[in-house]
């Protein structure tokens, strides 16, 4: 069965709306040892909405959900004097000059950052607010409109090419080798399309998932099987490609799958920039907080005015003409945000050249962790 949305909160508030009423009668007549009170508000109190009552100016109930979202302290009889309590205030005097009405819908984005919608009913000499936390979906719905404005935008350049050799390839008198030439270039416009648009699928995914999936796991055999994947890119690119990991190596919180994909995005960006005859490294180590773990190359390095931006959305450095969606550090850095940790960059242009990506992936408590023999210093 399908259900308008805001049909169905509509139904869900009338259903709080009776239960508030229910309970307030019930809380009214304790006095005549009527049984149940008590128990509906609990009821109250643990339903998926926030429920305020009041009266006048005066707080005469407010379930733990409206508390915890409005930032209400525990026996407060009056609305603070927060941006949205006149706002609040105004629907509820709204709603009581209007003659019929059914309430007044409002969504207020609070100065913590968190965005609320309410609904507020008169009943009686009293005002009911139901409140709901839609943070998330904001963001979605936030994230959504930015990776289609992005994704239209970035499009715009290969589908003008694809367009154009497409008008050549079209001429009666178009000469075999300019024919051949158009050929390739939209072919290679039409792969940069397929890559931007599966990179943007992907980081829509991680922006818009509410929580990771994260198990303990060891982290050396996944970085042992992404090197051994990239050992045969690395000879023929005729570069070094090595492993170095301590021992003891504790069992870190992940999702295998992403760190797989940051490893080998980052091994991916070295071998894009770096040269033949350069070293690549993946380092392992324990420290207090974890394990810190570092990609670092001996490339040519990364020009200090570009190192700030090179984890944007579709940054590109000037002059690059390595293929890419200019998507791949982003990625990296929206993964390993969701493992607690962060991408740190560090590069030198002069003297010994070189990039090092370096990140801090945490370890489950201590009941939960253990340890396995780890093979240190392996060179592949």
């Amino acid at each position: 069965m399908i259900f308008d949305l805001k049909t169905l909160i509509f139904g869900v508030f009338l259903l709080c709306a009776a239960v508030v009423g229910l309970t307030f009668w019930l809380t009214r007549r304790r006095s005549a040892a009527l049984p149940g009170a008590d128990s509906l508000l609990a009821v109250l109190d643990a339903i998926p909405c926030g429920v305020l009552v009041l009266e006048a100016e005066q707080l005469r109930y407010g379930n733990s959900y409206a508390r915890r979202l409005l930032r209400l302290p525990a026996g407060t009889e009056r609305l603070p004097d927060a941006e949205w309590a006149p706002l609040l205030a105004e629907d509820c005097a709204s709603v009581r000059q209007e003659t019929g009405s059914t309430g007044r819908y409002r969504t207020v984005t609070f100065a913590s950052g968190k965005t609320a919608r309410w609904w507020v009913m008169p009943w009686a000499d009293r005002d009911f607010v139901f409140l709901l936390n839609i943070t998330a979906q904001q963001q979605a719905e936030q994230t959504g409109r930015t990776l289609l404005n992005d994704l239209s935008h970035e499009l715009r350049t290969p589908i003008a090419t694809i367009l154009t050799h497409l008008e050549i390839l079209g001429l009666a008198d178009v000469g075999e080798e300019l024919r051949q030439q158009s050929l390739s270039l939209s072919k290679e416009e039409a792969r940069r399309m397929a890559r931007l648009v599966d990179d943007m699928l992907e980081l829509g995914r991680l922006e818009t998932l509410p929580d990771l999936p994260r198990r303990p796991l060891e982290l050396l055999p996944l970085v042992e099987a992404v090197v051994l994947q990239e050992t045969p890119r690395a000879a023929e690119q005729q570069m070094s490609l090595a492993l170095e990991a301590e021992s003891p190596l504790p069992l870190v919180a992940g999702n295998a799958d992403r760190l797989r994909q940051v490893f080998l995005n980052l091994l991916d960006n070295s071998f894009k920039y770096a040269r033949s005859g350069d070293r690549i490294t993946i380092s392992l180590r324990r420290i207090p907080e974890g394990i810190a773990c570092a990609v670092c190359d001996t490339g040519p390095g990364i020009p200090p005015e570009q190192l700030p931006y090179v984890t944007r959305r579709f940054y590109r450095a000037p002059g690059t003409t390595a293929p890419g969606s200019g998507l791949g550090l982003a990625l990296v850095a929206e993964i390993l945000r969701r493992h607690e940790s962060r991408l740190e960059l560090e590069s030198q242009t002069v003297g010994e050249t070189g990039t090092c990506a370096r990140f801090v992936l945490p370890v489950p408590d201590d009941k939960s962790s253990g340890t396995k023999q780890a093979r240190s210093g392996d060179v592949f």
